[in-house]
């Protein structure tokens, strides 16, 4: 599977960290990523896909899959395709997805906002950590919200990087680094960064909503992004807070059929997404 060229080299990623128990762990967030593909009843074509990346985290013990909505399209959700490691052969076994969880019936300020494009997958009971060899540890020294003029990583899969073309699936990952601009005026939700690709190769982002952010200042995961686009050599991605990400996990682990909180500053928000 080629991997595109990117603002950064495509060498591992792993970062030491120290979880809150004292553990030591080594994780590379870069290999948590996969394409979002669908299964088809053709089999000349047995995949296929509108774009879009997912990534998997390990929260409480369990394991899920972070995407945005938006990224299935018309495609029946029952067909979703999560291989279990990153660079699948033939013969791959897939995750054994049991049903998808969205934020919805915002209140106040999380009205019209791009919150409710948050999915997440859910696994069956026994598929564990381990299955998907490389899931990203979440907990609360693995997360950070970024702040302006970090440097930040996101890790996806460029769609016109990307060829299936059976027997060969080309999968166009790539890396691409930008640098945080503060949050989103118009969407409480939502930072914003910016990037110059100076590389001829990468003239088009399409396929990264979806991908996981990364703080490369702070070394932890700090969001996912929802949209992003090109003017010329210029970039600029819209990304969810992982401080919402979290808060999600949270009420899906639970069970909870609502969650109602207030987003710390600079932005006061209050919303309910029910799970």
């Amino acid at each position: 599977m080629a991997e595109a060229p990117a603002c950064s080299a495509n060498t591992a990623m792993l970062e030491t960290q120290v979880l809150a128990s004292g553990l030591i762990i080594r994780q590379d967030f870069t290999e948590a990523v996969r394409p979002v593909f669908f299964q088809t009843e053709y089999e000349e074509f047995l995949y296929a896909t509108h774009g879009g990346t997912l990534f998997l985290v390990v929260f409480r013990g369990r394991v899920y899959g972070v995407t945005c909505a938006h990224v299935f399209g018309d495609f029946p959700h029952g067909r979703l395709f999560v291989a279990q490691v990153k660079r699948a052969q033939k013969g791959s076994l897939p995750g054994h997805v049991t049903g998808l969880a969205y934020p919805s019936s915002p209140r106040d300020d999380a009205v019209g906002t791009d919150v409710t494009d948050l999915c997440l997958i859910q696994f069956s009971d026994d598929t564990s950590p381990d299955f998907f060899r490389s899931p990203y540890v979440i907990e609360e020294r693995t997360v950070a919200t970024s702040q302006a003029g970090h440097v930040l990583c996101v890790a996806g899969v460029l769609k016109d990087k990307t060829s299936i073309v059976l027997p060969d699936i080309d999968i166009g990952y790539c890396r691409l680094e930008f640098q945080d601009a503060g949050p989103c005026e118009s969407d409480p939700f939502l930072r914003r960064a910016e990037a110059q690709f100076d590389h001829p190769a990468v003239t088009s982002v399409t396929g990264i909503s979806g991908s996981p952010v990364y703080d490369q200042t702070a070394h932890a995961l700090c969001g996912m992004v929802i949209r992003g686009g090109m003017t010329g050599s210029r970039c600029t991605i819209y990304y969810l807070d992982v401080f919402d990400i979290v808060r999600f996990l949270d009420s899906v682990s639970r069970g909870a059929e609502s969650a109602y909180y207030t987003k710390p500053a600079p932005w006061p928000v209050s919303r309910e997404p029910a799970t």
